[in-house]
């Protein structure tokens, strides 16, 4: 019998130290927050035209921003997970997210997620390509796809030729406006 209370015992400590390790190894390692900066697309977008250019460039950090923005509006994407804090890199067509969570508002974790950048007018859509808590890799359909309504940020006119992925930024090259745009642009200054 005293074996038997011995052995649940050490039994008891090993699940005991092995669950602690466990929290210990998903904990998120840097600080992250959704603090951003507001992106002005819209000004951005009638500076463009000002300028004469057709083309728009949103650099990583404007990315990160508007990410950041859509993420602390609605911080819970499913019922028992909250976005804590977040960061976004651009690499060609690929977007890496690192994401900092509450589980069931008791356990914090780290996530990264790989997407795949695209365009469908009017939106920027990333589609997931995989999931990573630190090395152990989850099922692609653990996290949704992502849209990004960016066309709706910019003036109505104004309508969106070719999308362009690149290190570091995302370019936009616009149909050259016909002279009623450019009058309905010119109510905008």
């Amino acid at each position: 019998m005293k074996k038997l209370l011995v052995s649940l015992f050490v039994f008891l400590i090993l699940i005991t130290a092995a669950g602690a390790y466990g929290l210990y190894y998903i904990r998120p390692d840097p600080m992250l927050s959704l603090d951003y900066e507001s992106v002005p697309l819209k000004d951005k977008a009638l500076d463009m035209v000002k300028r004469r250019s057709l083309v728009l460039v949103l650099s990583e950090d404007d990315v990160n921003n508007v990410l950041k923005r859509s993420l602390a509006d609605n911080p819970r994407r499913y019922p028992d997970v909250e976005v804590r804090g977040a960061r976004f890199a651009l690499s060609g067509d690929r977007l890496v997210s690192d994401l900092s969570l509450m589980w069931k508002d008791r356990i914090p974790t780290s996530m990264q997620v790989t997407y795949r950048l695209g365009w469908q007018a009017p939106n920027l859509t990333a589609t997931v390509e995989s999931v990573k808590i630190k090395d152990i890799r989850l099922p692609e359909d653990t996290v949704d796809n992502l849209t990004l309504p960016l066309g709706e940020e910019l003036p109505k006119p104004l309508k969106i030729k070719k999308v362009t992925f690149g290190d570091g930024e995302i370019r936009f090259e616009f149909r050259k406006p016909s002279l009623s745009d450019l009058k309905e642009l010119a109510g905008s200054f």
